[in-house]
């Protein structure tokens, strides 16, 4: 017959979503002892450990009784089959009973479910049926535990060992029983238990001894039940977890507010979101401190986040019985409850510990008298308390969970994979319940490493699944979290988290649920409590944030793919879109950098709340920053979906910002992500539009054969559906990567077609582009008179037009042309004008170029007579200063182009100077050039490279002009001839070395 009380365990176990392990912690035993509870049915468990899991259990009433009872049953049937055994001489020897000792009590008196679990059994005749042999278990004391008041100390007090633990298992009866194992082997193996416990030999049950020997409050709490002195005080709380690691900050207040003694409330809570290690702290806390509160350590589950939480009644009763009130003494209504276990725990220096609490309002009546330290646990912040000092727990910092997976993996695999490992603890979000996890897997499978790990954490659709080990998961704790959600609040929970944002703004609920902006408010409040969401304060542009833990979002996504029908998240989806594609556009508007015109406004968008749309009208770049990735998961998510058009404008409207701000990859994603969409949804005009901007964004990455593809299929594609505008601006920009390329005929012929149809099409920024682009190939063709002239045009229409980043775009361009005609002062006035125009724009990398043209102005402003006047003039100084500056920024950002270009610059001024490194970083300039198949820079570079070795009487100086020479002469530059001059050859064919 299976065991009564092992079933109950597990059931109750498995309600609260607890492993054995951590109902062991919870308890204060070993995990081996539940798990031999569970499956043994021959295991009689000892009284207290019963009384301390039905604790831990947060068990009370029927419950509570039933399960004690339970209990209770097996207690004496286990006692009975050991008392046959110990007494009986030999199988079926007649066993007398001893004079004056009664036996069980009727109600516990080995009933019949209980008495088959025992090892033997007494007849009505009492005569004994054949017994089992059975070893005989080691007393605890023996293996080293402390005996103390005449009894095995069972290491209940912080730092002791307990029986239970050393065995594996329940401790031996020698300890439930103080002195009985002393007694027995004087006696002939037969314990006088009437001595052991006043009161069983008038027919107490000897099974409320050892509750009360555990859990009696002090010795006046129940007077007379242990002689010789008071019993010990209770010791309740959970094991403390051997690898605990990090919350130093927070163990500190914890220590500064519950360990002082004084009048003042002792009061603290620990609230924080579902695997973040709220309990494990407080635990860990609570027997830290266990010294301070010699009168006891109390512990109540209160359940709050479960459909069943305590009642705080039946909390005050169960630890009123703890501190010794029988339950016949234990008055009926809340209020007394509340105040007898004030009166009983005044002036006593104890520390009590509510774990779980679903609010302020059920810990107020479980307050006891104000000389207690109380810390309680709860998601949410209870700062309804008065006095309370809130912590709230974040995830562990990245160091911290590294730290624990080393404890809980081991220290070597740790140190083995560092990279790996620090993978792992990111993918789990700083969840200690995640971490702990993720390190038994690896600990419990030495053949695998860290990265293996990481190869199967990789797929989010599956790594929930994979952060499970044993009884141990994340997912229950999460799904338990979100039970207690209204229906729209747990709607909005799995809404919100399908995407893959990383943060989102508080309009977002509202725009999801398709309610009005009060009830997402309320919706995000809910979230908020429940502590699925978390709070970032607010952003860049000053509107509150708030993000999903990463392994939480995941959750939230799987809700969404087992709850919401596509169709109905597709509609979700849509509306939020729509509502960031109308402050997109807000923004847009505001950012003076409408160059690429790849929305389309005929989409509609949605309509938001004014309050969000004037943060972003009046701080635009600022609102791009924040909602930055948001934008990016929004755009991806409408590709995938279907949405093509929305996807399409979102990608085009952020394309201006990602060109002004230089993020360069954002950009690549966005357009790409929504072309692909275009494509399949048969948008042929979205198509075209996104591989325009697709084709710009590769000339800034420096990959000229895609852009080029990309552009020509974006000009053919733009020719068929008769939008002559699109066709122009491929065009152009097709002409400026021939140029780059050293293809100047072609590019030329480009870029004169591109500035006409401009002008037809009615887009006169992109002219104005346009012709400065001209104006640079007109410039490397040695035409520098017509290269101003035409640039000025290109000024002209900019300043007409009042945008601040055409004309900064242009005025750079003219800082080129100037400096090629040779007027660097006026070269100079144009960079700077243009540097101050991008910074106030918030273009860095237009600010960072700008800075590099005014460098170069710089250093070739007439110089001083002599050499060494020249190298200490204050203007070079200032030149080597902005093409520094330049530099940074370039290397920052990642831009290479920019890079090797100002250490173009910079190499050209140190040659000047004679200085020794210049030829190192004219090397790495000459590297990029070539890699990138750029002629004109490579050749000047060469020449530079040649200045350097001159200045060190190096021969190879005249080969490094030979190479740029023909260079020069293959691009038709002028250039060219000054070489063949400084070479001493006539301009034409190479002679041979």
């Amino acid at each position: 017959m299976e065991d009564a009380y092992g079933i109950l365990l597990r059931r109750h176990r498995l309600r609260l979503h607890l492993t054995q392990e951590a109902l062991a912690e919870r308890a204060g035993m070993s995990s081996r002892s539940i798990a031999e509870m569970e499956r043994s049915p021959a295991r009689g468990p000892r009284p207290r450990s019963v009384e301390q899991l039905a604790a831990a259990l947060g068990l009370t009433g029927a419950e509570r009784e039933e399960f004690v009872e339970a209990g209770r049953a097996l207690f004496w049937a286990s006692r009975a089959g050991r008392d046959a055994r110990r007494r009986a001489p030999a199988a079926g020897t007649h066993l007398p009973e001893s004079p004056g000792r009664p036996g069980p009590p009727a109600s516990a008196s080995a009933p019949t479910s209980a008495s088959a679990h025992a090892s033997a059994s007494v007849s009505a005749s009492g005569r004994a049926k054949p017994a089992a042999p059975a070893a005989r278990r080691e007393r605890p004391h023996e293996d080293g535990a402390r005996v103390r008041g005449g009894h095995a100390d069972t290491g209940d007090a912080p730092g002791g060992t307990r029986g239970e633990e050393a065995h594996g298992g329940e401790a031996h009866d020698a300890e439930a029983y103080p002195g009985e194992a002393h007694r027995g082997e004087a006696h002939g193996g037969e314990a006088h238990d009437a001595e052991a416990y006043p009161g069983e030999a008038h027919g107490e049950d000897p099974y409320r001894r050892e509750a009360y020997r555990g859990e009696a409050y002090r010795g006046e709490a129940y007077r007379g039940s242990v002689p010789g002195g008071g019993a010990p005080p209770p010791r309740q709380l959970p094991a403390d977890l051997p690898d605990f690691v990090g919350r130093g900050e927070e163990l500190a207040v914890l220590r500064s507010v519950l360990a002082p003694a004084g009048h003042r409330a002792r009061l603290a809570a620990v609230s924080g979101p579902p695997g973040v290690g709220k309990t494990a702290l407080a635990v860990h806390a609570g027997h830290a401190l266990a010294s301070r509160f010699p009168d006891g350590l109390l512990y109540a589950a209160l359940r709050g986040t479960s459909a069943d939480p305590a009642d705080p009644a039946e909390v005050l009763a169960q630890l009123l019985r703890v501190l010794g009130v029988a339950g016949a003494a234990l008055p009926t209504g809340l209020d007394d409850l509340g105040g007898l276990f004030r009166d009983r725990t005044a002036g006593r220096r104890v520390l009590l510990l509510l774990d779980d609490a679903g609010g302020y309002r059920q810990v107020e009546p479980l307050l006891p008298a104000k000389d207690v330290a109380v810390l309680v646990t709860s998601r949410l912040p209870l700062t309804g308390l008065p006095g309370v000092t809130s912590i709230d727990l974040r995830p562990l910092p990245d160091a911290t969970a590294v730290e624990l997976l080393s404890r809980v993996a081991g220290s070597a695999r740790v140190r083995a994979e560092p990279a790996a490992t620090a993978e792992l603890v990111s993918a789990c979000g700083g969840l200690p319940l995640a971490v702990r996890i993720v390190g038994a897997r690896l600990a419990a499978r030495p053949h695998w490493t860290a990265e293996t790990l990481n190869l199967r954490l990789a797929d989010e659709r599956r790594r929930l699944d994979e952060l499970c080990h044993g009884d141990l998961a994340v997912r229950p704790v999460l799904h338990l979290a979100r039970q207690a959600l209204t229906p729209a609040a747990a709607r909005a929970f799995a809404l919100l988290g399908e995407p893959d944002m990383p943060s989102f703004p508080e309009w977002a609920v509202a725009a999801f649920l398709g309610t009005e902006p009060a009830s997402g408010a309320a919706v995000l409040e809910e979230l908020l409590d429940a502590r699925l969401l978390e709070s970032l304060g607010p952003d860049q542009a000053g509107q509150p944030r708030y993000r999903f833990n990463e392994v939480t979002r995941l959750y939230a996504r799987e809700r969404r793919q087992a709850e919401i029908r596509e169709a109905e998240w597709k509609d979700a989806l849509a509306r939020a879109a729509g509502g960031w594609l109308s402050l997109a556009r807000k923004a847009q508007d505001r950012l003076h950098c409408l160059r690429l015109h790849l929305d389309d406004r005929a989409v509609p968008a949605a309509v938001v709340d004014p309050q969000s749309a004037g943060v972003a009208a009046a701080r635009p770049i600022e609102w791009f920053e924040a909602e930055r990735e948001a934008l990016a998961a929004i755009g991806s998510a409408c590709a995938e979906i279907g949405l093509a058009a929305l996807a399409r404008c979102l990608a085009g409207c952020c394309a201006d910002f990602h060109e002004l701000r230089g993020y360069y990859d954002d950009w690549r994603r966005a357009t790409q992500s929504a072309h692909a969409a275009c494509r399949r949804a048969g948008d042929r005009a979205g198509e075209a539009a996104m591989l325009r901007g697709l084709g710009t964004c590769l000339v800034e990455l420096d990959d000229t054969d895609a852009a080029a593809a990309a552009l020509t299929a974006a000009r053919e594609l733009s020719e068929e559906v008769a939008d002559l505008g699109g066709a122009a601006m491929a065009s152009g920009e097709i002409g400026l990567v021939l140029s780059l390329t050293g293809r100047l005929d072609q590019a030329e012929a480009e870029l004169r077609q591109a500035v006409e149809r401009l002008g037809q099409a009615g887009l006169p920024l992109a002219r104005a582009t346009a012709l400065t682009s001209l104006g640079f190939i007109l410039r490397q063709r040695g035409e520098t008179a017509t290269a101003v002239d035409v640039v000025r045009s290109a000024l002209d229409i900019a300043r007409s037009c009042g945008d601040p980043f055409a004309e900064a775009y242009v005025l750079r361009g003219l800082a080129g042309a100037l400096l090629a005609h040779g007027r660097p002062g006026e070269a100079e006035g144009a960079a700077r004008q243009a540097a101050i125009l991008f910074d106030r724009v918030g273009d860095p990398i237009g600010t960072a170029q700008s800075l590099r043209s005014l460098g170069e102005a710089l250093s070739q402003l007439p110089a001083p007579s002599s050499a060494a006047s020249w190298a200490a003039s204050p203007l070079l100084a200032e030149a080597k200063a902005a093409l520094g500056t330049a530099a940074a920024v370039f290397r920052e950002r990642g831009h290479r182009w920019g890079l090797a270009l100002t250490e173009l610059s910079l190499g050209e001024i140190e040659a000047r100077q004679g200085l020794p490194e210049a030829a190192a970083r004219l090397r790495r300039s000459l590297r990029y050039w070539t890699t990138e198949q750029v002629p004109a820079l490579r050749a000047r570079t060469l020449v530079a490279l040649a200045s350097a070795a001159e200045n060190d009487g190096d021969p190879a100086a005249w080969d490094l002009l030979r190479q740029a020479y023909g260079l020069y002469r293959d691009l038709a530059s002028p250039a060219a001839a000054d070489l063949a001059a400084r070479l001493g050859i006539p301009d034409g064919p190479l002679p041979r070395p």
